[in-house]
Protein backbone atom coordinates (compact mmCIF):
# COMPACT_ATOMS: atom_id res chain seq x y z
CA UNK A 1 0.00 0.00 0.00
CA UNK A 2 1.69 3.29 -0.91
CA UNK A 3 3.29 5.13 1.99
CA UNK A 4 1.73 8.15 1.17
CA UNK A 5 -1.43 6.53 2.08
CA UNK A 6 -0.36 5.21 5.21
CA UNK A 7 0.52 9.00 6.21
CA UNK A 8 -2.86 10.14 5.69
CA UNK A 9 -4.31 7.47 7.54
CA UNK A 10 -1.81 7.58 10.71
CA UNK A 11 -2.63 11.62 10.18
CA UNK A 12 -6.11 11.22 10.28
CA UNK A 13 -6.44 8.99 13.17
CA UNK A 14 -4.64 11.15 15.15
CA UNK A 15 -6.80 14.08 14.13
CA UNK A 16 -10.14 12.34 14.96
CA UNK A 17 -8.32 10.94 18.16
CA UNK A 18 -7.39 15.02 19.52
CA UNK A 19 -10.95 16.03 18.16
CA UNK A 20 -12.37 13.20 20.35
CA UNK A 21 -10.25 14.23 23.89
CA UNK A 22 -11.29 17.65 23.31
CA UNK A 23 -15.18 16.67 22.99
CA UNK A 24 -14.99 14.42 25.68
CA UNK A 25 -13.45 17.29 27.78
CA UNK A 26 -16.19 19.67 26.87
CA UNK A 27 -18.81 17.11 27.54
CA UNK A 28 -17.48 15.66 31.01
CA UNK A 29 -17.08 20.02 32.30
CA UNK A 30 -20.80 20.24 31.55
CA UNK A 31 -21.32 17.57 33.36
CA UNK A 32 -19.61 18.75 36.27
CA UNK A 33 -21.72 22.48 36.01
CA UNK A 34 -24.70 20.44 36.12
CA UNK A 35 -23.66 19.60 39.50
CA UNK A 36 -27.10 21.31 41.00
CA UNK A 37 -29.44 18.62 38.76
CA UNK A 38 -30.03 15.27 40.34
CA UNK A 39 -27.53 12.38 40.40
CA UNK A 40 -27.59 8.98 41.35
CA UNK A 41 -24.27 6.81 40.50
CA UNK A 42 -23.85 3.09 42.24
CA UNK A 43 -21.17 3.29 44.81
CA UNK A 44 -19.12 0.76 46.12
CA UNK A 45 -19.06 0.31 49.93
CA UNK A 46 -15.39 1.48 49.95
CA UNK A 47 -16.66 4.66 47.68
CA UNK A 48 -19.60 5.02 49.76
CA UNK A 49 -17.31 5.55 53.17
CA UNK A 50 -14.99 7.68 51.11
CA UNK A 51 -17.35 9.53 50.41
CA UNK A 52 -16.91 9.72 47.03
CA UNK A 53 -18.96 12.63 44.57
CA UNK A 54 -21.16 10.47 42.26
CA UNK A 55 -20.79 13.08 39.18
CA UNK A 56 -17.12 13.08 39.42
CA UNK A 57 -17.08 9.18 39.36
CA UNK A 58 -19.67 9.31 36.61
CA UNK A 59 -16.94 11.92 34.91
CA UNK A 60 -14.01 9.29 35.47
CA UNK A 61 -15.97 6.54 33.63
CA UNK A 62 -16.53 8.47 30.49
CA UNK A 63 -13.01 9.63 30.62
CA UNK A 64 -12.01 6.10 30.77
CA UNK A 65 -10.95 4.96 27.50
CA UNK A 66 -7.74 2.89 28.54
CA UNK A 67 -6.83 -0.20 30.56
CA UNK A 68 -7.01 -0.43 34.09
CA UNK A 69 -3.64 -2.31 35.36
CA UNK A 70 -4.76 -6.25 35.38
CA UNK A 71 -8.01 -5.37 33.22
CA UNK A 72 -8.89 -8.16 31.16
CA UNK A 73 -8.33 -7.63 27.35
CA UNK A 74 -11.99 -8.44 27.25
CA UNK A 75 -13.60 -6.04 29.95
CA UNK A 76 -14.96 -3.14 29.80
CA UNK A 77 -15.73 -0.92 32.99
CA UNK A 78 -19.29 -0.86 33.89
CA UNK A 79 -21.50 1.42 36.39
CA UNK A 80 -25.19 1.75 36.62
CA UNK A 81 -26.01 5.38 37.15
CA UNK A 82 -28.26 8.11 36.24
CA UNK A 83 -27.11 11.61 35.76
CA UNK A 84 -29.51 14.76 35.19
CA UNK A 85 -28.18 16.74 32.49
CA UNK A 86 -29.12 20.35 31.01
CA UNK A 87 -29.86 20.70 27.06
CA UNK A 88 -26.30 21.76 26.46
CA UNK A 89 -24.72 19.07 28.47
CA UNK A 90 -26.96 16.67 25.98
CA UNK A 91 -25.92 18.02 22.91
CA UNK A 92 -22.01 17.90 23.93
CA UNK A 93 -22.49 14.04 24.52
CA UNK A 94 -23.74 14.11 21.26
CA UNK A 95 -21.14 15.27 19.31
CA UNK A 96 -18.85 13.30 21.60
CA UNK A 97 -20.49 10.18 20.18
CA UNK A 98 -20.50 11.34 16.51
CA UNK A 99 -16.86 12.02 17.16
CA UNK A 100 -16.53 8.15 18.65
CA UNK A 101 -17.98 6.90 15.20
CA UNK A 102 -15.90 9.39 13.63
CA UNK A 103 -12.47 7.42 15.57
CA UNK A 104 -14.02 4.52 15.07
CA UNK A 105 -14.04 4.72 11.08
CA UNK A 106 -10.57 5.57 11.61
CA UNK A 107 -9.24 2.67 13.15
CA UNK A 108 -10.53 0.44 10.85
CA UNK A 109 -8.97 1.96 8.49
CA UNK A 110 -5.69 1.73 9.33
CA UNK A 111 -6.07 -1.82 10.03
CA UNK A 112 -6.44 -2.37 6.59
CA UNK A 113 -2.94 -1.43 6.32
CA UNK A 114 -1.34 -4.57 8.06
CA UNK A 115 -0.71 -5.60 11.69
CA UNK A 116 3.00 -3.43 11.82
CA UNK A 117 2.03 -0.24 10.00
CA UNK A 118 -1.10 -0.61 12.13
CA UNK A 119 0.94 -1.33 15.38
CA UNK A 120 3.26 1.68 15.09
CA UNK A 121 0.79 4.10 14.27
CA UNK A 122 -1.30 2.96 17.40
CA UNK A 123 2.45 3.42 19.32
CA UNK A 124 2.30 7.37 17.83
CA UNK A 125 -1.24 7.56 19.20
CA UNK A 126 -0.57 6.34 22.90
CA UNK A 127 2.77 8.40 23.05
CA UNK A 128 0.95 11.47 22.52
CA UNK A 129 0.12 13.00 26.39
CA UNK A 130 2.44 12.81 29.42
CA UNK A 131 -0.78 11.20 31.25
CA UNK A 132 -0.37 8.16 28.77
CA UNK A 133 3.41 7.75 28.91
CA UNK A 134 2.37 7.52 32.78
CA UNK A 135 0.37 5.02 32.57
CA UNK A 136 2.65 3.01 30.35
CA UNK A 137 5.22 3.22 32.76
CA UNK A 138 2.74 1.99 35.45
CA UNK A 139 0.94 -1.08 33.71
CA UNK A 140 3.65 -2.03 31.86
CA UNK A 141 2.02 -2.05 28.49
CA UNK A 142 -0.71 0.72 28.29
CA UNK A 143 -3.43 -0.21 25.29
CA UNK A 144 -5.75 2.02 24.38
CA UNK A 145 -9.42 0.10 25.35
CA UNK A 146 -11.12 0.91 22.02
CA UNK A 147 -14.31 -0.76 23.55
CA UNK A 148 -15.02 1.74 25.75
CA UNK A 149 -13.30 4.49 23.32
CA UNK A 150 -16.00 3.71 21.00
CA UNK A 151 -18.99 3.22 23.00
CA UNK A 152 -21.42 5.71 23.49
CA UNK A 153 -22.59 7.95 26.20
CA UNK A 154 -26.31 6.34 26.96
CA UNK A 155 -28.07 9.47 26.86
CA UNK A 156 -32.07 10.15 26.68
CA UNK A 157 -33.42 13.83 25.86
CA UNK A 158 -36.37 12.97 26.96
CA UNK A 159 -37.46 12.12 30.69
CA UNK A 160 -38.77 8.30 31.19
CA UNK A 161 -41.60 7.96 34.45
CA UNK A 162 -38.80 4.79 35.29
CA UNK A 163 -35.62 3.01 35.12
CA UNK A 164 -35.14 -0.66 36.08
CA UNK A 165 -31.33 -1.79 35.82
CA UNK A 166 -30.96 -5.38 35.18
CA UNK A 167 -27.67 -7.14 34.65
CA UNK A 168 -27.73 -10.24 31.93
CA UNK A 169 -26.13 -13.23 32.98
CA UNK A 170 -22.92 -14.06 32.44
CA UNK A 171 -21.87 -17.38 30.65
CA UNK A 172 -18.89 -18.80 28.78
CA UNK A 173 -17.98 -20.22 25.55
CA UNK A 174 -15.35 -22.69 24.93
CA UNK A 175 -13.44 -23.60 21.32
CA UNK A 176 -10.77 -26.61 21.39
CA UNK A 177 -7.97 -25.27 19.52
CA UNK A 178 -4.55 -26.78 18.17
CA UNK A 179 -1.13 -25.25 19.31
CA UNK A 180 -0.80 -24.22 15.67
CA UNK A 181 -3.86 -21.69 16.13
CA UNK A 182 -2.72 -20.21 19.20
CA UNK A 183 0.16 -19.65 18.42
CA UNK A 184 -1.10 -17.40 15.37
CA UNK A 185 -3.21 -15.67 18.03
CA UNK A 186 -0.36 -14.77 19.71
CA UNK A 187 1.75 -13.29 16.84
CA UNK A 188 -1.30 -11.54 15.69
CA UNK A 189 -1.02 -9.62 19.07
CA UNK A 190 0.78 -6.60 19.78
CA UNK A 191 4.47 -7.92 20.73
CA UNK A 192 5.00 -6.97 24.84
CA UNK A 193 7.25 -8.93 26.92
CA UNK A 194 3.95 -10.48 28.38
CA UNK A 195 2.86 -12.40 24.71
CA UNK A 196 7.01 -13.17 24.24
CA UNK A 197 6.89 -15.05 27.31
CA UNK A 198 3.65 -16.84 26.05
CA UNK A 199 5.17 -17.84 22.62
CA UNK A 200 7.82 -19.24 24.99
CA UNK A 201 5.86 -21.37 27.28
CA UNK A 202 3.73 -22.37 24.27
CA UNK A 203 7.06 -23.62 22.67
CA UNK A 204 7.41 -26.05 25.53
CA UNK A 205 4.28 -28.19 24.68
CA UNK A 206 3.59 -31.06 22.15
CA UNK A 207 2.47 -30.05 18.55
CA UNK A 208 -0.29 -32.10 18.81
CA UNK A 209 -1.96 -30.87 22.00
CA UNK A 210 -5.35 -29.41 22.01
CA UNK A 211 -5.64 -26.14 24.03
CA UNK A 212 -9.35 -24.70 24.75
CA UNK A 213 -9.54 -21.13 24.53
CA UNK A 214 -12.51 -19.74 26.78
CA UNK A 215 -14.14 -16.75 26.48
CA UNK A 216 -16.28 -14.96 28.42
CA UNK A 217 -19.68 -13.61 27.61
CA UNK A 218 -19.36 -10.53 30.11
CA UNK A 219 -22.54 -9.54 32.11
CA UNK A 220 -24.41 -6.64 30.29
CA UNK A 221 -26.06 -3.81 32.02
CA UNK A 222 -29.77 -2.69 30.79
CA UNK A 223 -32.05 0.13 31.33
CA UNK A 224 -35.99 -0.88 31.01
CA UNK A 225 -37.57 2.06 30.55
CA UNK A 226 -41.54 3.39 30.71
CA UNK A 227 -42.36 6.70 29.06
CA UNK A 228 -45.55 8.77 29.75
CA UNK A 229 -48.41 7.85 28.13
CA UNK A 230 -49.04 9.64 25.14
CA UNK A 231 -53.13 10.61 24.25
CA UNK A 232 -54.70 7.94 23.83
CA UNK A 233 -52.63 5.70 24.13
CA UNK A 234 -53.47 2.44 25.84
CA UNK A 235 -50.22 1.83 27.06
CA UNK A 236 -47.10 3.41 28.50
CA UNK A 237 -44.55 3.32 25.83
CA UNK A 238 -41.65 1.17 26.95
CA UNK A 239 -37.98 0.95 25.58
CA UNK A 240 -34.94 -1.50 26.12
CA UNK A 241 -31.52 0.01 26.82
CA UNK A 242 -27.80 -0.83 26.92
CA UNK A 243 -26.10 1.30 29.41
CA UNK A 244 -22.75 0.29 30.52
CA UNK A 245 -22.42 3.72 32.05
CA UNK A 246 -24.59 6.14 33.58
CA UNK A 247 -27.11 7.16 31.25
CA UNK A 248 -27.38 11.24 31.00
CA UNK A 249 -31.36 12.14 31.12
CA UNK A 250 -32.84 15.76 30.74
CA UNK A 251 -33.94 17.85 34.13
CA UNK A 252 -34.81 20.44 34.94
CA UNK A 253 -33.41 22.15 38.00
CA UNK A 254 -35.51 20.94 41.22
CA UNK A 255 -36.89 18.06 38.75
CA UNK A 256 -36.84 14.49 40.70
CA UNK A 257 -34.81 11.49 39.21
CA UNK A 258 -37.03 9.12 37.66
CA UNK A 259 -38.54 6.16 39.36
CA UNK A 260 -35.87 3.58 40.08
CA UNK A 261 -34.54 0.65 42.10
CA UNK A 262 -30.44 1.21 43.12
CA UNK A 263 -28.59 -2.01 41.63
CA UNK A 264 -25.32 -2.69 42.90
CA UNK A 265 -21.99 -2.30 40.82
CA UNK A 266 -21.31 -5.80 40.14
CA UNK A 267 -23.95 -8.32 38.89
CA UNK A 268 -24.40 -10.95 41.48
CA UNK A 269 -21.90 -13.87 41.88
CA UNK A 270 -23.17 -17.00 39.69
CA UNK A 271 -23.96 -19.85 41.74
CA UNK A 272 -23.78 -22.09 38.88
CA UNK A 273 -22.75 -25.90 39.53
CA UNK A 274 -19.42 -26.39 36.85
CA UNK A 275 -19.80 -28.80 34.52
CA UNK A 276 -17.59 -30.69 31.76
CA UNK A 277 -15.39 -27.54 32.13
CA UNK A 278 -13.85 -29.05 34.93
CA UNK A 279 -11.50 -31.01 32.63
CA UNK A 280 -9.84 -27.84 32.07
CA UNK A 281 -7.39 -26.49 34.09
CA UNK A 282 -8.69 -23.36 36.10
CA UNK A 283 -5.28 -20.99 35.28
CA UNK A 284 -4.92 -19.68 32.37
CA UNK A 285 -2.04 -21.18 30.20
CA UNK A 286 -1.64 -18.05 27.75
CA UNK A 287 -3.84 -15.29 29.66
CA UNK A 288 -3.04 -12.85 26.57
CA UNK A 289 -5.62 -14.58 24.40
CA UNK A 290 -7.52 -16.61 27.78
CA UNK A 291 -6.08 -20.30 26.21
CA UNK A 292 -6.24 -22.64 28.70
CA UNK A 293 -4.60 -26.38 29.07
CA UNK A 294 -6.68 -29.46 29.67
CA UNK A 295 -5.92 -30.99 32.62
CA UNK A 296 -3.43 -33.63 32.33
CA UNK A 297 -5.99 -36.75 32.65
CA UNK A 298 -7.35 -35.10 29.61
CA UNK A 299 -4.72 -34.10 27.00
Amino acid sequence: MPSSLATALRLDLLTRFEALLALLDDCCARVRQDEGLATWISLTEAEAANGVDMRTKAVGLYRALWYEERQDGRETLTCPGIVGASPQTLAAAQACNAAKDAFKIAVLALKTLGRLEANAAMADLQRREETVAVAMRRMGAARLNLKQAYRHLPLLERRPLKIGFTWSKQGRVIQRMPKAVARRLLEQRVETPQTRLELQRLAGIREDEVLARIRSVCPHLRANLVFPSSDGASAPPRRLMQTPLPVLIALRPGEPLPEFVPVATEPPASLRLRRADVRIEDEPFLPSVRIHRYRASYR
